[in-house]
């Protein structure tokens, strides 16, 4: 099963900027350049450009749960590559319980 074909995509992360900043800084596997709203990750001897978009809130009932928009070029990635990067991204960045 393929994760994600398309070279561009985006996905909304239940989090806020900080907390996706703080993961971030704190995985250890994948190797990355952080400038501004911009992210390249180096995979395998190629790159992925991510990009973060404007945080805001999504409300459900009496929840406010923070939202990210996360853009993903895989331009410059093959697809086997891909699916290996977005799998161990998923799971350095996946929230919830069991």
């Amino acid at each position: 099963m393929t994760l994600f074909k398309a070279k561009l995509f985006s996905l909304e992360m239940g989090f806020s900027r900080q907390d996706f900043l703080t993961l971030l800084n704190s995985q250890d596997k994948l190797l990355y350049s952080h400038e501004g709203e911009l992210i390249v990750f180096s995979f395998a001897n190629q790159s992925v450009d991510i990009s973060l978009g404007e945080e805001s809130i999504r409300h459900f009932g009496s929840a406010k749960l923070p939202m990210l928009p996360v853009t993903f070029d895989f331009s410059n990635m093959g697809d086997n590559e891909q699916e290996e990067f977005m799998t161990l991204f998923l799971l350095k960045f996946q929230r919830g319980g069991g």
